[in-house]
């Protein structure tokens, strides 16, 4: 077996704060089947949208080295949070091709807006450190972009969004934020695309608005890692033992919980409780 190939086989890394990221994993699956993977959510302590950004670098590189320990081909980083926090560390310290969901999310939206006027919706961090709309300003500077941080959506839909009576209210106070003329709204939080068809609903019942795209970065971050591994002969093209691992550090009782809400019932995984 030559270098390449063993590469090929090894898996590719993907993680988040929590569940959210499964989102990435799923659309993975579906763009690159042949894959093993790899998935680690620091659920024990999520949100990290709130966190100040010493502590997500902190808790960050503590997964970014278990992840480096499994012999990993890639990473990918299934969290708009981390990827506006660390990235760009992440990419200095490790010699390793790393993926994040900002750019591809972006990339995804300025294909389909087609009046310049872009809404973000995400946790209080990526909101506030603007990594999307700077980002969007360096295309082009002429797109308007709205952001609304929306503080309660992750953690709820980590603890069973469907278990919480007031969650389309919730939802509808941060919705009604959007620019009521923006064409596309970005998903920046991977969590969001599991509640998608109450995020349709809610913009279905209000009258003011112009959403015609919504923007699931998984989808174009899959894409960029199916082209980053075609381009570098580093696809698992025959692989009769697929695996998928999926880590946690929370009770894996009550994350195999949760799991099961946002996996479908046909992929196979196994799930393990890990200490970072």
């Amino acid at each position: 077996m030559n270098i390449t190939s063993s590469i090929s086989n090894m898996p590719i890394a993907v993680f988040d704060s929590g569940f959210g990221g499964l989102t990435v994993l799923k659309q993975l699956i579906k763009t690159l089947p042949n894959e093993n993977y790899i998935y680690l959510g620091d659920n024990i302590n999520i949100p990290y949208g709130d966190k100040p950004k010493e502590e997500i670098i902190k808790l960050t590189l503590k997964m970014a080295d278990f992840l480096i320990k499994q012999k990993c081909k890639m990473i990918i980083i299934a969290c708009n949070t981390i990827s506006a926090c660390t990235y760009n560390i992440l990419k200095e310290k490790y010699n390793i091709p790393i993926i994040e969901v900002i750019s591809n999310g972006i990339r995804d939206a300025l294909n389909k807006t087609a009046n310049n006027n872009i809404s973000i919706i995400g946790t209080e961090f990526t909101v506030h450190s603007n990594a999307y709309k700077n980002k969007i300003s360096k295309y082009n500077d002429k797109i308007k972009v709205t952001q609304v941080a929306c503080r309660k959506l992750c953690p709820m839909i980590e603890n069973d969004w469907n278990s919480y009576d007031d969650r389309l209210d919730v939802l509808n106070d941060y919705i009604k934020n959007i620019d009521e003329n923006s064409d596309t709204l970005i998903l920046a939080c991977t969590h969001y695309p599991h509640i998608i068809k109450d995020i349709k609903e809610t913009l279905k019942n209000r009258d003011n608005h112009s959403i015609k795209n919504i923007i699931d970065p998984s989808y174009c971050t899959a894409i960029s890692a199916k082209k980053y591994l075609e381009e570098n002969n580093l696809i698992n093209k025959n692989n009769e033992n697929k695996y998928i691992n999926i880590y946690t550090t929370e009770d894996v009782e009550k994350a195999s919980r949760i799991i099961n809400i946002f996996m479908p019932q046909d992929i196979e995984y196994k799930l393990e409780k890990t200490e970072l």
